[in-house]
């Protein structure tokens, strides 16, 4: 799932395009991902391969594949674009390399206002009211040190949702029970590793941007008390 989470749908010509050029420049001698498509076409018929070259909007060479590698016979097919109905690529991971096929990684401000949301959505959703009747509302807060760069506001806007639906889920377990074992506050931060915990009715959520995303079964454990 977290290789397709920032992807775009693009037009098909858009993709065949994207990758192409990503083909060309290996050709050139950068080292770029080898794509497996499978092309479907209008008449049902279904063409895999991997791609080797793309004339815009006219044709679509594809190489002959055995485990996923050229074959030895080097085999190739020659497919009008006109019949191409939709692409499928193998291993979307690879398409993490392709940045017009990607979604931005949103700046602080997004995601400060981002976090705004989840908080007011989950303190309306769970414990409706509060807030008039002089509760506390949910807040997510940031320790933006390290956190503001590239891959740290990335890994926080993925840790942002899964603690969303983290706390959806244990709201609505927790609702009969008294209002001081809820979560008033999830506080993100930069660590050493992907964790959570907590600490009185304070979420504490660690960020490491390279360690995988922490899964919701995981944020439900470290914000379990005891």
């Amino acid at each position: 799932m977290d290789a397709v989470q920032r992807l775009v749908a693009k037009r098909v010509e858009q993709v065949l395009d994207a990758l192409a050029l990503q083909v060309a420049r290996g050709r050139g001698g950068e080292q770029t991902p080898a794509f497996h498509l499978i092309l479907h076409l209008a008449q049902g018929i279904r063409l895999s391969g991997l791609l080797l070259d793309y004339l815009p909007r006219e044709a679509i060479l594809l190489g002959g594949t055995r485990e996923g590698l050229l074959s030895r016979g080097e085999s190739v097919t020659y497919v009008e674009f006109s019949s191409v109905i939709a692409v499928t690529v193998d291993s979307p991971a690879l398409l993490q390399q392709v940045p017009f096929l990607l979604r931005p990684v949103p700046g602080r401000e997004e995601l400060l206002r981002h976090s705004q949301k989840l908080s007011r959505e989950l303190t309306e959703e769970l414990w409706p009211g509060e807030a008039q009747l002089g509760g506390r509302s949910l807040s997510f807060d940031v320790d933006w040190m390290e956190l503001d760069t590239e891959p740290g506001r990335r890994a926080l806007e993925e840790a942002m949702n899964a603690v969303a639906q983290a706390l959806r889920l244990m709201g609505r377990e927790l609702q009969a029970n008294s209002p001081s074992r809820r979560i008033a506050r999830v506080r993100f931060v930069r660590g050493r590793a992907m964790a959570a915990s907590l600490e009185g009715e304070t979420g504490l959520v660690a960020i490491e941007p390279s360690a995988p995303r922490l899964s919701v079964k995981a944020l439900r454990e470290g914000f379990t008390p005891g």
